[in-house]
């Protein structure tokens, strides 16, 4: 029995090597690697081609909230023929823009309503997600269907969708 205990206590260590040491040793080097290139001048907000890459992806978020004069006709003409395409009622209210200039927000608000099914619904954010020209999408608001027998709207599932956009 204790000829059997060295070799089992090797066959042991080596298991808790290959299980969870190496893997403790390798992620240790990398650390070390990685802790050394940061001293040597890696530092990231002084490199040219970060701080381009950033402005372009920050250019590129801004690029798609800009929208035209005419955002509430496109707005509405958009999200209609996209809800009418997938069996979605919708309802426009045109916000009215203020005469004081709001230094707290940027930009304007427009919200929609949708009625239909939970995935119908769904699958028409999916869609005016990926529509160009009609700012993006600030909020989403659900409503479970009330039970109502006397009106139709309340048996559906009501969305609200907020855009928001900045006029060129």
């Amino acid at each position: 029995m204790n000829k059997l205990l060295l070799p089992l206590f090797g066959i042991g260590l080596l298991l808790c090597w290959f299980l969870a040491f190496d893997k403790t040793f390798e992620a240790v080097k990398l650390n070390n690697k990685l802790t050394e290139d940061s001293r040597f001048g890696s530092d990231i907000s002084f490199n040219p081609s970060y701080a381009q890459r950033k402005l372009s992806a920050l250019d590129k978020i801004l690029k798609s909230y800009k929208v035209a004069e005419d955002w509430n006709d496109k707005l509405w003409m958009q999200s209609s023929a996209v809800a009418t395409k997938q069996n979605v009622g919708v309802d426009f209210v045109l916000n009215k823009a203020s005469n004081e200039a709001d230094s707290t927000s940027a930009g304007r608000t427009q919200a929609l309503y949708f009625y239909s099914n939970y995935v119908q619904l769904i699958k028409l954010v999916d869609t005016l997600e990926s529509l160009g020209g009609i700012g993006k999408i600030a909020a989403l608001q659900v409503k479970a269907p009330k039970a109502d027998p006397t009106d139709d709207k309340s048996k559906k599932c009501v969305l609200r969708v907020d855009f928001r956009g900045l006029i060129k």
